[in-house]
């Protein structure tokens, strides 16, 4: 096991990665809202989206301390109930849908110009069902303020394959007396059944694994460059769809070590080298990857291969449109790609210099970004701050000529 460490490849060999998951700290936090407890979270990834989460629960009367080097303290047994509040909760989405049910009355909900222009319907829809009313614009628009809460009960079908209207539904549940069954299409992520329904002490401490999502980044990068890598991160089977569909591709991983956390499976892995074989994706993997589509269509035009992917309708309900955006954005490059109603089929090859526009979404910044070509310009850098904020203190270095564009 040293040698792969005296291999002098690759620039993260001797650092110690902490990159905290955003979904379980945004759950961490948010629990904070339902039962009196004391809840110390290590790991915390203190991203604007996060830190919108902590500034919501401050706002309405939680005791939050913190976060210093991603150690977060909160206290939730003597709240002070504000009401009629003006919450700004930025560009973050997760943030409204996680915590819609768990705002006090006549407090009103406000986001930036991009959240403004992306509708709530889906997560409104449920909450009226169960009795919620709910006031907000045309087209279901922020801002939002709810007026009353009924509890009535709830057979929810889960047409849409969203673990945030789900993870709301089990919030709204675990907050009142109201029984929820909540049925799904398909099988979406379980942080939420995972963390919060086992829980039964007053006092939690929160030791939160990285985030797959941001090490996906490292993981492409370390496969375009042909390195070696050896990385810790929480394996939790419906986030993983993109690292499945990379063994499916060929690639050599070898466990190491595996332990399980609140419920969460942390692995510590060694990855070699790919053998690209895999060119159709079916859409029963795309809720397991919904995230890593944009990183692995910039991973894809490294290769001279044509893949067709199916079930992306959920792509346009992201931090922008993200199947035309980055349909767009390949189409500068000179990628040869087509877009039908519900799949997409691409053809890697050599690509022009251009510009990259990521508009408000961080994914399509950091996916273009390690590309490793001196050659494009990209958008909007501040775009990282909301889920993975020490970016380029990792990548941005000697070896790397990027530049970007704002």
């Amino acid at each position: 096991m040293k040698s792969y460490f005296k291999n002098n490849n690759f620039f993260l060999k001797k650092k110690v990665l902490k990159i905290g998951d955003k979904s379980i700290s945004h759950r961490s936090i948010l629990y904070s809202l339902i039962k009196s407890n004391i809840i110390e979270i290590n790991n915390l990834l203190e991203s604007c989206d996060t830190l919108t989460t902590i500034n919501l629960c401050k706002n309405i009367g939680i005791n939050i301390y913190g976060p210093i080097n991603k150690y977060l303290l909160i206290c939730s047994f003597k709240k002070k109930i504000n009401k009629e509040k003006i919450n700004f909760l930025g560009n973050s989405g997760t943030t409204i849908r996680l915590s819609l049910s768990l705002i006090i009355e006549n407090n009103f909900i406000l986001g930036d110009k991009s959240l403004n222009k992306r509708t709530m319907y889906r997560i409104i829809k449920p909450l009226c069902l169960i009795g919620y009313v709910i006031q907000c614009k045309k087209n279901f628009f922020t801002p939002i303020t709810i007026l009353k809460k009924n509890n009535f009960g709830l057979k929810y079908n889960l047409v849409n394959a969203s673990s945030q209207i789900k993870s709301c539904l089990i919030l709204t549940s675990l907050n009142s007396f109201l029984k929820l069954y909540i049925k799904e299409k398909k099988k979406t992520r379980d942080h939420t059944e995972r963390m919060f329904l086992n829980i039964k002490k007053n006092n939690i401490i929160v030791n939160i694994p990285n985030d797959f999502s941001s090490i996906s980044f490292i993981i492409n990068y370390l496969l375009i460059k042909k390195k070696i890598l050896i990385l810790n991160f929480n394996f939790n089977k419906f986030r993983i769809g993109y690292f499945d569909y990379l063994i499916k591709c060929g690639i050599n991983v070898f466990f190491l070590k595996k332990k399980i956390c609140y419920n969460e499976h942390l692995i510590k892995i060694i990855i070699t080298k790919l053998k690209f074989n895999k060119n159709v994706i079916f859409s029963n993997l795309i809720s397991k990857m919904i995230d890593e589509i944009p990183l692995l269509l910039t991973f894809i035009i490294n290769f001279n291969k044509i893949i067709k992917i199916y079930g992306l309708e959920e792509l346009k309900f992201k931090e922008s449109n993200r199947l035309i955006n980055m349909y767009n954005n390949l189409l500068f490059l000179g990628i040869k790609i087509l877009i039908k109603k519900n799949y997409l089929i691409l053809k890697g090859s050599k690509f022009h210099s251009n510009f990259i526009f990521s508009k408000t979404d961080h994914r399509l910044f950091m996916s273009f970004y390690i590309i490793n070509k001196n050659i494009i310009k990209i958008s909007n850098v501040e775009n990282i701050l909301s889920s993975f904020p020490n970016f380029l203190n990792i990548f941005n270095n000697n070896k790397n000529k990027y530049y970007v564009y704002k």
